[in-house]
């Protein structure tokens, strides 16, 4: 049975787990709704300037797979170079 709209825990959003379900809700993220209203965008970079260390292109293309209801290895390509994109911005700053 579906929880009510906007009560959705994140995670059990699709690709989603208890791991990420804690990076995410560290960065104010915690139901599927919310995690749709923001964009999965702007919620990696929220989780990369609160956890550099812990970014990496599986956990991008799984929250793109949760707010898209996709499973994380059928995310589109188009997506996932955009989150490339992000990671490797998010790397060269992190250097400077």
């Amino acid at each position: 049975m579906r929880n009510l709209p906007g009560t959705n825990p994140i995670e059990e959003a699709r690709n989603l787990g208890p791991a990420s379900g804690l990076l995410l809700r560290e960065v104010g993220i915690s139901t599927l709704e919310e995690l749709q209203s923001t964009g999965w965008q702007d919620a990696l970079e929220k989780a990369c300037r609160r956890f550099p260390e812990a970014m990496n292109l599986n956990f991008a293309t799984a929250l793109i797979g949760a707010e898209i209801d996709c499973d994380w290895r059928r995310v589109p390509s188009a997506l996932k170079s955009e989150a490339k994109r992000i990671l490797n911005e998010f790397k060269r700053e992190a250097r400077v």
